[in-house]
């Protein structure tokens, strides 16, 4: 493995994540981990990387800090054990450090507190009645009396491969540090009562807030570099907006575990992390908690859900951390390191169809508000929701990465409501070369969009329930949500009231009770404008839908809205590169490696009856083994072989009429269609 942090980092297929908190202060911290217990499994595991506690949110640290923070109970130098053992094993050493949150820091110097709007105090995991991790704010004295202490400590004592930050994710803060930068920034003179009434104040301020922790990260990674340059930076769960990727090695995170978190937002953020251009992970949990279910006693996932989540992160080209807890005393659990090696054993089958593959730029989302939350949003999350439905394998990108000649058949731009004007153009000219964009909502706040489409006149939310007929299905679709009356452009889909859209009395019936938004079939009553609309633009096309569907869809989910965006989808685009009969719930990746197309299928089935409302049974079991699934691929010639991986098994294919067609016999939870 080369020493090159981006080598290494693109290189590993499975690291390893141990979480052991440093918030519990009353148990011997680290006499469990031993020679014996570790040293056995780094050597089964063969590990990209691993990652260990240098300091948790309470600000606790595993080693003895000049700052005074060692663990209480701090049985051995945990940094030190294991430098020593990752050299032993080859394996790279990774510090978890969290950044902005650190309770001990918080409590010594209450003056580095962050603040909420509101005045008070941001404290978090208040679920440890013995500590409380404050937030502390960037702009204080943090970095350089602390953060700054315990780098230094850190890299010049132990060396590290990488550090993992975590907690650089609080909210804004309001403190009056914050609030002179703002100012100062944004050229406002007023009382501090009068900017925050100022119409563009939230969207502003976090535009700021994203600014601030950009920079913060960027003066830690300076540091960490300035200390050893090829020591590799990252930190979790943060906007993946180019414009912050800056101070990034890899791309990482850890929000899509430890609780049962739906599959497809791990895909979202994989092939959003896929289109930086750095390597990146993401940590799956061998154990079941989540934070919103503080009654629920924590259990181990079956081998099935991890096999799941792994192959959800791998088919998107990320390598998988496997995220254990240790016991009380630090030792690796026998029985969760047994399904690690089964886990990596499962990756190691597939390294050749998962590693060093890159998107088949087929299908894109794009993201143009610069005040867009970390994840996305609802409107993000629907759309890739639904794109993913549709076997789309969207990739998702910002605005930097529209260009007028993007590869993509098919660009969705969902309910952006800020998009600059070049970005605009650039979509117009995608579109002028052939390209298929659909857009929704308020992304038809551009003038440039509303232009391309013929648009002359927008009515924001003219009413607030609204159906449309399908073409090929005979029951409708309903969207509960406010509907624009866009004027011009050309009608693609009619819109249709429901029954009681002007009855008053409506409003005493609850949105669940059925005789509730219903539209009169036999006699629908037209809402006199389009619900969504189309038109050609040189030798491609523009279509738009006049509502939020996708902040809707990824919310309820209607099969119903699904439908009608199947319907959309193919008016666009009616001979698409890819198509399969295979259910919803199978993701699919399109892959390239070496003149190879690569086709990855995920079972996302979770193997029982989810639909438990108001339990905590919530578990995933056996996945069932489905299929056998058809696709159709639209290849210029005949491929040379077509086989089933892993194991290069032959499979049944034909090709006629430039469409290849392949069978895939049976799915249990991941297998790929590979073509040469």
């Amino acid at each position: 493995m080369s020493d090159s942090p981006k080598a290494w980092l693109s290189d590993g297929m499975m690291n390893l994540l141990v979480d052991y908190y440093t918030e519990v202060p009353f148990r011997p911290y680290g006499s469990g981990a031993t020679r014996e217990n570790v040293l056995p499994v780094l050597r089964e595991l063969d590990l990209g990387y691993i990652c260990i506690y240098a300091k948790g949110h309470s600000g606790y640290t595993t080693w003895e800090s000049s700052l005074k923070t060692r663990h209480v109970m701090l049985e051995q130098d945990m940094p030190r054990f294991f430098r020593e053992v990752t050299r032993e094993t080859g394996t790279k050493l990774v510090l978890y450090y969290s950044g902005l949150l650190d309770g001990i820091a918080g409590l010594r110097h209450p003056e580095w507190r962050m603040l909420h709007q509101d005045g008070s105090e941001q404290r978090y995991f208040d679920d440890f009645a013995f500590l409380t991790s404050y937030a502390n704010c960037p702009h204080s004295g943090y970095f350089d009396e602390w953060v700054a202490v315990h780098l230094r400590e850190m890299i010049e004592g132990y060396d590290p491969d990488g550090i993992w930050v975590d907690g650089d994710w609080p909210s804004s803060c309001y403190c009056a540090r914050c609030q002179a930068v703002f100012r100062e920034e944004m050229g406002y003179a007023e009382p501090w009562s009068d900017v925050q009434r100022r119409p563009e104040f939230a969207a502003e301020y976090t535009k700021f807030w994203n600014r601030v922790t950009a920079r913060w990260r960027e003066r830690f990674n300076r540091l960490v570099k300035s200390l050893k340059p090829d020591c590799a930076y990252s930190a979790g769960n943060i906007s993946p907006r180019r414009e912050f990727l800056t101070p990034f090695d890899w791309r990482s995170g850890d929000f899509f575990s430890p609780g049962f978190f739906l599959l497809h937002d791990m895909a979202r953020m994989m092939r959003w992390y896929d289109t930086l251009g750095v390597p990146y992970d993401a940590y799956v949990c061998d154990t079941s908690f989540t934070h919103v279910r503080k009654h629920v006693r924590s259990r181990t996932k079956t081998l099935d859900r991890m096999l799941q989540e792994a192959a959800t992160v791998a088919a998107n080209g990320g390598a998988v951390g496997y995220w254990t807890y240790p016991n009380g005393d630090g030792a690796f659990v026998p029985s969760r390191m047994e399904k690690a090696k089964r886990v990596r054993s499962f990756l190691r089958e597939r390294e050749d169809v998962f590693l060093h593959a890159q998107s088949a730029h087929w299908t894109a989302l794009v993201v143009t508000d610069p005040a867009t939350p970390t994840f996305g949003g609802a409107n993000v999350e629907g759309a890739h929701k639904a794109l993913a439905a549709l076997h789309r394998s969207p990739e998702l990108m910002d605005e930097t990465g529209v260009s007028a000649d993007m590869p993509h058949a098919l660009v969705v731009v969902p309910e952006q409501a800020v998009m600059d004007e070049d970005t605009a153009k650039r979509l117009v000219a995608y579109a002028e070369r052939g390209g298929r964009l659909l857009t929704s909502g308020a992304t038809l706040n551009s003038s440039v969009l509303r232009a391309a489409l013929g648009v002359t006149e927008v009515r924001a939310g003219a009413v607030q329930d609204g159906h449309v007929l399908l073409k090929t299905h005979d029951e409708p679709t309903g969207v509960d949500a406010p509907w624009d009356q866009v004027i011009g452009g050309e009608e693609l889909y009619p819109l249709y009231l429901s029954w009681d859209q002007f009855n008053p009395e409506a409003r005493h019936l609850p949105n669940n009770w059925p005789m509730h938004g219903e539209i009169d079939e036999a006699h629908p009553e037209p809402a006199g404008f389009p619900a969504a609309i189309t038109r050609r633009v040189g030798q491609g096309s523009i279509a738009h839908i006049c509502t939020a569907i996708f902040d809707r869809y990824k919310t309820l989910g209607d099969p119903q809205m699904l439908r009608w965006l199947r319907e959309i989808v193919d008016a666009l685009d009616p001979q698409p590169y890819f198509r399969t009969d295979a259910p919803t719930w199978v993701d699919v990746s399109l892959r390239r490696k070496n003149g190879m197309l690569l086709i990855h299928f995920v079972n996302q089935n979770p193997g029982r009856d989810v639909a438990r409302l108001g339990t905590d049974d919530t578990w995933v079991d056996e996945i069932p083994v489905v299929g056998p699934y058809r696709c159709d691929i639209r290849l210029p010639k005949s491929p040379e072989a077509v086989t089933l991986e892993p194991g290069g098994e032959p499979t049944d294919w034909h090709y006629a009429d430039e469409v290849l067609t392949v069978v895939l016999p049976k799915l249990w939870i991941h297998a790929c269609v590979k073509i040469k």
